[in-house]
């Protein structure tokens, strides 16, 4: 802020932090395990670098641009729903249980999936309010939600 950016920059600024790191690490899992088992290699794909007036706007105005159906997007949004579906989950028992036990043992796994919902709130916005050039489209949402629900479904051992 002191070199002249704003709240909003630099709060969008951490959430491309945030979506560097877990899809970046994610990404290069998935090409180990295909260079392990002999499968082909993921492919770079250019993306169009024209910049339209409504993108622009929306550059303008601080607002984050998707607007792909890429693979990464796909981990992103099934990543910030699987923190929704958790952090759903988890106010839920400590609602069910009102146990003060309960509740120190889960504080801090609360507030830390909270504070990731929160980062993620552009995420939520372009999966499901947005209808610009700029919003994720709906074939990623319907993978974010099938791959997330099943994760969720899975038993822990």
């Amino acid at each position: 802020m002191s070199c002249g950016s704003t709240l909003k920059s630099w709060w969008n600024l951490q959430r491309m932090w945030f979506i560097r790191r877990t899809t970046s690490y994610f990404i290069a899992f998935i090409n180990v395990i295909k260079g392990q088992l002999g499968l082909s290699e993921t492919t770079f794909a250019l993306t169009n670098k024209v910049v339209t007036k409504d993108a622009l706007m929306r550059y303008e105005q601080e607002i984050m641009e998707f607007g792909s159906s890429d693979i990464m997007f796909t981990i992103l949004s099934t990543l910030a729903l699987l923190n929704s579906f958790t952090l759903l989950g988890g106010i839920m028992r400590l609602v069910v249980d009102l146990n003060s036990e309960a509740l120190e043992e889960f504080i801090m796994q609360i507030v830390l999936c909270g504070i990731i919902v929160v980062t993620n709130l552009p995420i939520y916005e372009a999966l499901f309010i947005r209808s610009d050039e700029g919003c994720l489209p709906s074939s990623v949402m319907f993978k974010s939600i099938v791959l997330a629900s099943i994760i969720c479904l899975m038993p822990i051992c």
